[in-house]
């Protein structure tokens, strides 16, 4: 049988923050930007969820709830540094380690056995060892399969270690609430409902042939982890499917010269983000939201993959030109996106290697790395400054940004 961990982060970015100011301990801290800013909350402490606030949650219904709430912007960079420490703790016990997210991980202590006089005693060791690493609390899920593990953390949720003894996992499941099982979202909330389905318990008296009848393939899904039964493997570390970045407006804007300053900020950040993973981009993309709410983007395919700003920002604003100069409506969002991403660079005959380029963007990492992002700046982000505030470790500070988890 697999002895499978699931580790969890409590509260991972408002955890941080309370980490670098003690004085937010035990306040409802929201992350994610200001109450009059348009934004969501990414994430929000155990003490701001007592009065019902969430992730993604818009930051003014989330002021509504709780108006004493401390609301934070948050540091996106901050919380990646500690998600990468986390990994690499996680790493050190056994080399089955699946990423789900900045921070959860799955890891599979299995083929380490002989390593291990007990996997109970290492669970306890692993979560002592990132508490007292990292300084922030964790919850530890334990089963023999992802969904059993996933489900134990939630039942160990804040900050315990819960494990589900073999023999034990029908008990375990049968009292839960059906929402706790992935894929069962609203709308299929409502049609158990309508079955008198409540707990997963209850789903065991379904038969098989009608949940794939009520959800196709999706039910089938439920039938089987509704019953603890999970055959999915650890997912080995994949590179990710693509890097974005956005900003929501405080104010609707129609400035023409604002709005492609943004968006060099923007193309200047994707790029950074893509030269840390070293990778590069083989589609641009450029996104906008209209003041009806409208969402539209463009998309171009490059011959050559690009990992450089100043060619990220070219493409990028010649697609937003396209979107942005046949409205008559002013803007919300802003923002830009790189797939179909690859670890290398292949040569092509029809287009130059830019490796000049490259070298650039990694002497321009180089300097922002001992002095500060905004100690180099194009001249189209520097009239930002001029609008925004700005900090040394976090660039500029949008004011009408939105950070999502």
């Amino acid at each position: 049988m697999k002895y499978i961990i699931h580790i969890d982060i409590d509260a991972f970015f408002a955890a941080v923050e309370e980490l670098l100011d003690p004085s937010l301990k035990d306040k409802p801290v929201i992350v994610g930007g200001l109450p009059h800013e348009r934004g969501v909350a990414s994430t929000a402490s155990y003490a701001a969820r007592k009065y019902g606030v969430h992730s993604g949650m818009s930051l003014q219904k989330a002021y509504q709830l709780c108006p004493q709430g401390v609301f934070v912007r948050g540091n996106y960079q901050l919380y990646a540094s500690f998600s990468r420490s986390f990994i690499h703790i996680l790493s050190q016990y056994t080399p089955d380690v699946e990423v789900a997210s900045l921070d959860e991980a799955y890891l599979d202590l299995t083929r380490c056995r002989p390593l291990y006089a007990s996997f109970s005693r290492a669970a306890r060791e692993i979560k002592q060892t990132v508490e007292k690493e990292l300084g922030l609390a964790v919850s530890v899920g334990v089963g023999p399969n992802k969904v059993l593990a996933k489900l134990a953390t939630n039942r160990a949720k804040p900050g315990g270690l819960y494990e589900i003894r073999p023999g034990r996992e029908d008990e375990f499941l049968k009292e839960l609430n059906i929402e706790l099982l992935p894929g069962i979202g609203p709308k299929a909330q409502a049609v158990f409902r309508l079955l008198n389905v409540s707990k997963i318990g209850d789903l065991w008296g379904l038969p098989r042939a009608a949940l794939r009848s009520l959800f196709g393939l999706n039910g089938e899904k439920i039938y089987l982890q509704s019953r603890g039964i999970d055959s999915r493997p650890l997912a080995a570390a994949s590179l990710p499917k693509s890097l974005s970045r956005e900003t929501t407006f405080l104010q609707d804007l129609w400035d023409r010269r604002l709005l492609l300053a943004h968006l060099a900020y923007l193309c200047d950040r994707l790029a950074l983000a893509l030269r840390k993973q070293r990778l590069f981009a083989h589609i641009i993309e450029a996104k906008v939201r209209y003041s009806d709410f409208k969402t539209e983007a463009r998309r171009r395919l490059l011959v050559t993959p690009r990992q450089d700003m100043g060619e990220i920002f070219r493409i990028a604003r010649e697609l937003f030109l396209e979107l942005f100069s046949g409205s008559r409506l002013s803007l919300r969002l802003v923002g830009v996106k790189a797939s179909d991403l690859v670890r290398g660079q292949s040569l092509s005959l029809f287009e130059p290697y830019p490796k000049q380029q490259e070298s650039l963007g990694y002497a321009v990492d180089q300097v922002r790395e001992r002095y500060g992002f905004g100690s180099l700046l194009t001249a189209r982000e520097k009239m930002l400054q001029d609008v925004y505030s700005f900090e040394k470790d976090r660039g500029f500070i949008l004011k009408t940004a939105s950070l999502t988890k």
